[in-house]
């Protein structure tokens, strides 16, 4: 699993604001899970277990034998059509929501779910209108289990190591996958193929209306075990504070080398005032080594491996010995790099996209006149960049296996009600509750949770599955406008990485290989390292398991790659 892909914010802009989390790229892996007693390697050597983990890809042939068919549904037209794979976007409220769902999709069954939460948890069945209003609608009930984000991943391994404990429906964000997940998931989870594969979904026509990548991600060992939270095209940005920028006379930047100069420029120690956060993620994205691996000339390397990298390495160097970066980002605080930028202490910032609406829905309030906006991206030559498309599916979740196959399709139909487009009633419900309880309409009628659905609305149901990525922001239009026309902007620049698509689950003893790159990184930026001990840690790398890690992914090279 390709962790250093892992989104810096949830990915896709269609939720509200206390369903977003601004935290996550910071969400590390928990322990392995052989070292837990009775650990997930435990539920594989069971007889019947399933098919062992794949060692190659699948053919074409195999993996379209276990897809579901794609059949798109728009209920309503976008304002601002998609462009090569970018977000379409809405910045008005349709005339009249459309019913996504004929009847009630339930039969009455009670189910338990575990979900992860980067804020304060809901009230629980009980004392929760939204989740009543929800189960409802649903004619089943949904009784959620919300664990604290940041150690979601720890939780989840204990839960997994012990079968009986297993909730009915289990959400895993893509960087929490535990090692060998792909040799338990057969032994804990209920395959989905027979249920969902071909024409078979199109008795969900919203779950048939999910990306045909999002699904190929859902793929462990040939069968189809995962419902997709699609993610976005590009995830992340440089941000920059274009209000500020135009008090200051300064031009956004359009190269590396300019970017380096305007930190500078823009950074006055006596106005408080310093020129940007770290900006280490971002200088990997403008150099090409945003990837984790790379074919050149038919060759696999790592990331570390790279010019590409390197040349990111002493760009970022370069930007901490200027002074521009602000001095508690230099410490290491980087928690509070989303205060520093909207107050203004600094004016350049990487970010997920995410962030972008929910810095606008806290800021505008008591300044009307805040602006963050993206960068293009740019070469490091301050030419076409090298953008590799982010992972098709963020979070997805897991039904737990069962021999109840009306369980099962029971839980599909809840998906398909809950991964309802924009549009429609079902997607309002999920994502606001009811009008007149959990949210108001503001002056353009668009839906805003007020205080009981800022405590109760969060990505719970949305977690479990959701619809395809759309910007649907309508209560920030101009927002709309200015995300949509940047990542149309960015598409043609997209390309996929190795390895795209695939689940890939590197052995364990290869886990923490990465690891001494990280503060390597740092030490180099902060000076206290030179460049040249990169030739060091890439010899380690390769003597520790490096070469080993590398042969064992060329195994998962397609033809298509290597031609």
């Amino acid at each position: 699993m390709d962790q250093h892909t892992r989104p810096a914010t949830e990915a896709t802009d269609a939720r509200p604001g206390p369903a977003r989390r601004s935290v996550l790229g910071t969400v590390a892996a928990g322990a392995a899970l052989a070292a837990l007693p009775g650990g997930l390697a435990a539920c594989t050597s069971s007889e019947g277990a399933g098919a062992p983990p794949l060692e190659g890809p699948l053919s074409e042939a195999d993996l379209a034998a276990v897809l579901p068919a794609y059949q798109p549904l728009t209920l309503v037209e976008p304002d601002i059509p998609g462009v090569d794979g970018s977000t379409p976007g809405y910045t008005t409220m349709p005339a009249a929501l459309v019913k996504a769902v004929d009847g009630v999709p339930g039969s009455g069954g009670t189910y338990t779910a575990m979900t992860p939460a980067w804020w304060t948890s809901p009230p629980g069945l009980d004392s929760n209108a939204y989740y009543q209003a929800v189960n409802e609608a649903l004619g089943a009930t949904v009784e959620f289990q919300v664990t604290d984000g940041v150690t979601y991943g720890d939780k989840l391994q204990a839960v997994l190591a012990s079968p009986d404990d297993v909730p009915d429906w289990v959400v895993i964000p893509t960087w929490n996958v535990p090692p060998r997940f792909d040799q338990g998931v057969t032994a804990l989870f209920a395959d989905l193929t027979d249920h969902l594969a071909g024409d078979k979904v199109l008795k969900y026509p919203n779950l048939a209306n999910l990306p045909t990548d999002a699904w190929k991600y859902c793929v462990f060992n040939g069968r189809l075990y995962g419902l997709p939270y699609p993610g976005e095209l590009v995830g992340n940005a440089i941000f920059y504070r274009r209000d500020i920028f135009g008090q200051l006379g300064l031009a956004a930047p359009t190269s590396p080398d300019e970017l380096l100069q305007v930190a500078k420029d823009a950074t006055s120690e006596s106005a408080r005032r310093w020129g940007c956060e770290d900006l280490w993620d971002g200088a990997q994205m403008m150099f090409g080594s945003g990837a984790d691996w790379h074919l050149q000339d038919g060759k696999l390397l790592s990331r570390f491996e790279t010019e590409a990298y390197r040349n990111a390495l002493e760009w970022n160097r370069e930007l901490f010995a200027s002074g521009a970066v602000h001095p508690d980002a230099v410490a290491g605080n980087t928690q509070q790099g989303k205060d520093r930028f909207e107050a203004g202490q600094t004016l350049i910032a990487y970010d997920g996209l995410g962030g972008w609406h929910e810095a606008l829905a806290r800021v505008l309030p008591s300044n009307p006149t805040f602006e963050q906006h993206p960068l293009d991206w740019f070469g490091p030559d301050g030419g076409e960049p090298i953008l590799f498309k982010g992972q098709p599916v963020s979070i997805f979740s897991f039904i737990k296996k069962t021999d109840d196959t009306a369980a099962i399709e029971e839980m599909l139909s809840l998906a398909n009600f809950i991964a309802s487009p924009f549009g429609s009633e079902e997607f309002q419900l999920v994502n606001y509750g009811v009008e007149g309880v959990t949210f108001e309409r503001d002056a353009a009628g668009a839906p805003t949770l007020n205080d009981r659905g800022l405590n109760e609305v969060t990505s719970t149901y949305g977690f479990l599955v959701n619809a395809p990525v759309v910007n649907a922001k309508v209560q920030f239009p101009q927002y709309v406008r200015d995300f949509c026309e940047w990542m149309a902007r960015q598409a043609p620049h997209v390309t996929e990485p190795v390895f795209y698509g695939q689940q890939i689950q590197d052995p364990s003893q290869y886990s923490s290989l990465g690891k001494p790159f990280d503060d390597l990184a740092k030490d180099i930026a902060r000076g206290r390292k030179d460049i040249s001990a990169l030739d060091d840690a890439i010899t380690t790398w390769r003597n520790s398991g490096g070469d080993e890690l590398r042969a064992y992914r060329e195994k998962f090279l397609t033809g298509d790659e290597t031609s």
